[in-house]
């Protein structure tokens, strides 16, 4: 079986393709939305702590997002078909050998900056000291991303041209 991830700064356009590969009848799932999957936590006490949508860049930089890698593994185990998943945590490294294509979503940060001030579905980094914060990592982390093998997919793109990648990514033997 086939595992596929498609990792991203905010804004980039994650939860947009999980919903049209869902809609082509591929299964992927967003884990953000898996009960229990992620979570975040202080950096210094590793205790769990609450997020809200305008907490800001100061409690952003003490916190971190994380996945339950084996609660993933798990997800990974039952599924019996192809599974795309999308997300981005602090722990990936510890889960991303689980998959055998990762996908780099990104494009301009002057898009991503709009998405994320415009975006409906999700209220993370939709204030400005909060999308200061994912600016603060974001070249640093598709860097190491491209140096991981990751393949670069430019979500500037249409939806339907970036999911038509994907795809034919994911069809590659």
């Amino acid at each position: 079986m086939k595992k596929f991830c498609l990792t991203g700064v905010s804004g980039v356009g994650k939860s947009s393709v999980i919903e049209e590969l869902k809609k082509k009848g591929i299964t992927a799932f967003d884990a953000d939305v898996v009960d229990g999957l992620c979570h975040w936590e202080n950096n210094k006490s590793g205790e769990r702590v609450e997020y809200y949508p305008g907490i800001g860049k100061a409690w952003l930089d003490e916190n971190s997002y994380f996945c339950d890698v084996k609660k993933l593994k798990n997800i990974l185990d039952e599924s019996t078909g192809p599974v795309v998943v999308s997300g981005l945590v602090r722990n990936q490294e510890k889960f991303l050998d689980l998959f055998d294509k990762v996908f780099l979503l990104r494009c301009d940060k002057e898009i991503f900056l709009h998405r994320l001030s415009n975006r409906k579905t999700n209220d993370f980094a939709k204030d400005k000291s909060e999308q200061e914060h994912v600016l603060g990592y974001q070249e640093e982390f598709e860097t190491e991303m491209l140096e991981r093998g990751a393949i670069p997919i430019d979500t500037s793109a249409s939806l339907e041209e970036v999911v038509g990648k994907i795809i034919s990514e994911i069809q590659k033997k």
